[in-house]
């Protein structure tokens, strides 16, 4: 099946089209299924089975069934999705190895208000998290950027220093995972150098 992505919502193509998106079995029944058809409309995807409207799939919003149908009961299923499966972080550097001792296992939320820059630092420990709102900019000193969007998992660097920015119109809420030791900082800050 072939679909006129033009006016499609970026969101939804990264959960329609990627292999581990959250739509993506949906969009692979399509291509098996002869009496499904869809298109785009209003940037969703509306989708037929034999001329009659069945599901609405958005970008942002939850999607809206319209008619029982067995490709609607794909999104009633527990679902598994592998956000990375990863040794390096976002700048590709090799993380490092764990460090000797007892864990102590730490998981952070952060809300960043619209237009909140934070300060440099660097972490000495690893972490990852997903971002489950808004869109998160991280900066390295030597300029590198990555823009972590909403349903997207991120591995930090460590030992490089960086911060996060929220360039974006609403709150960002994120969700961190700190593999750390007793009395460690999560994060270490660099006063010293200024925040444009």
């Amino acid at each position: 099946m072939q679909i006129d992505t033009t006016n499609m919502c970026s969101h939804l193509q990264r959960k329609l089209f990627d292999e581990n998106g959250e739509y993506h079995r949906i969009w692979t029944a399509l291509q098996d299924d002869p009496e499904l058809t869809a298109v785009v409309r209003s940037r969703q995807l509306h989708i037929y089975r034999n001329g009659k409207k069945i599901l609405v799939l958005a970008g942002k919003s939850a999607p809206n069934i319209l008619r029982e149908d067995r490709i609607c009961e794909m999104l009633k299923q527990v679902e598994t999705t592998e956000l990375f499966r990863t040794s390096k972080s976002w700048d590709s550097a090799e993380l490092p190895d764990y460090p000797k001792g007892h864990p102590e296992l730490v998981a952070m939320k952060y809300v960043f208000p619209a237009g909140k820059k934070l300060g440099w630092h660097h972490h000495d420990v690893m972490n990852h998290g997903v971002l489950v709102q808004g869109e998160l900019t991280i900066v390295a000193q030597d300029g590198t950027e990555k823009v972590v969007h909403e349903g997207e998992a991120v591995v930090e660097m460590v030992g490089t220093i960086h911060h996060g920015e929220n360039r974006g119109t609403k709150p960002v809420v994120l969700y961190m995972f700190y593999l750390s030791q007793k009395g460690l900082p999560l994060s270490v800050p660099h006063p010293e150098i200024p925040t444009e």
